[in-house]
């Protein structure tokens, strides 16, 4: 399944960052104790806000990203340095990363060299966190419920976290799991005009005739452009930390 990083990239305007998305960021670095000069790598990072937040540890922050759209908003990051790269082939060193960090991003790609070349790059001690999406989030979700198709695409995409866990385990990392939900309220307007800019890429999946029929149906529900609408996103978060070798 093939998506248009740059269309994507666009999609980002209608897609601004969360003060919970911010605070998972932050979470991750106190969990490190990111310190000055510790090299913290978002892989699909995309425009930077959350390796912005690493900046105040005065770690060295970097965004990995493929679309030049990412990178060039990453770019007005204050010390953030955008690289351009997948993460299937990180350009970095090996035992140079202390902090690792896919936020929605794992499922771009074959994730198990992604995690691969996050082990890879990672230091001893070194924390590497995933924030995805499993099952329960995709049948369930508020794109679903306008375009069904959604729900079978995101199943097929994105990883089952307990296999993401196995594997680092298998990795010899000790590893955590568990999940958060964070609540998204906006106007029916404003979320409406974000899918017609695919603001999550799975939209840019979907035939023309399920989005064209999705949102007649919202519209229907929603006649007020106004009116709040929310819905809420479950995230599964892995945390694994690179053990020291023996």
């Amino acid at each position: 399944m093939n998506v248009d990083l740059e269309d994507l990239a666009d999609g980002y305007n209608h897609r601004p960052i969360s003060v919970a998305s911010l605070a998972r960021a932050r979470r991750a670095a106190a969990s490190v104790r990111l310190r000055r000069g510790d090299v913290a790598v978002d892989i699909g990072g995309g425009r930077g806000r959350h390796a912005a937040e690493w900046t105040k540890s005065e770690a060295r922050p970097i965004v990995v990203d493929p679309a030049r759209g990412m990178l060039q908003a990453a770019r007005a990051e204050p010390g953030v340095v955008p690289v351009c790269g997948v993460a299937q082939a990180l350009p970095f060193a090996g035992g140079t990363a202390r902090l690792s960090y896919f936020h929605l991003s794992i499922h771009y790609g074959d994730w198990r060299l992604a995690l691969d070349e996050a082990m890879r790059v990672s230091a001893d001690g070194a924390e590497c966190w995933i924030w995805t999406m499993g099952e329960e989030h995709h049948r369930a979700s508020f794109l679903a419920k306008w375009f069904p198709s959604v729900g079978e695409i995101d199943s097929v995409r994105f990883p089952d976290p307990a296999l993401l866990a196995d594997y680092l385990g298998a990795r010899g990392c000790e590893v955590e799991t568990g999940k958060e939900t964070e609540l998204k309220v906006m106007r029916a307007g404003t979320w409406r005009a974000a899918v017609e800019a695919r603001f999550v890429s799975t939209l840019q999946l979907l035939s023309p005739d399920e989005l064209a029929r999705g949102l007649v149906h919202f519209d229907r529900v929603n006649p007020d452009p106004n009116a709040p609408v929310d819905y809420v996103l479950t995230f599964d978060w892995i945390r694994a930390v690179v053990k020291p070798l023996q």
